[in-house]
């Protein structure tokens, strides 16, 4: 049985101002081998603390499915300064 797995969880910020909890997570589902128990990694996925599903667009933004708002993360990744407002490009 897959188990839903917390990858990360981090601010960012709406279209509108809006401030708002993105959860990065993967299903992961084990399986006995002959070899002993193996973990089953699925896709990363993202969504809002909301539930509302989230899709990449780039390493520091999202958009939300249902609405087509665009969400900026606000502590981009190390190493990678994205589009995101404070960057050079945002």
């Amino acid at each position: 049985m897959a188990i839903e797995e917390e990858l990360d969880r981090f601010t960012a910020i709406g279209d509108d101002g809006t401030w708002l909890t993105v959860i990065a997570y993967r299903l992961v589902d084990s399986v006995d081998t002959p070899r002993g128990p193996r973990r089953l990694l699925g896709a990363r996925a993202w969504r809002l603390s909301t539930g509302e599903p989230l899709l990449l667009v780039d390493s520091a933004t999202y958009l939300v499915t249902a609405t087509g708002e665009l969400v900026r993360r606000m502590n981009p990744p190390a190493g990678d300064r994205g589009n995101f407002p404070g960057s050079a490009r945002g």
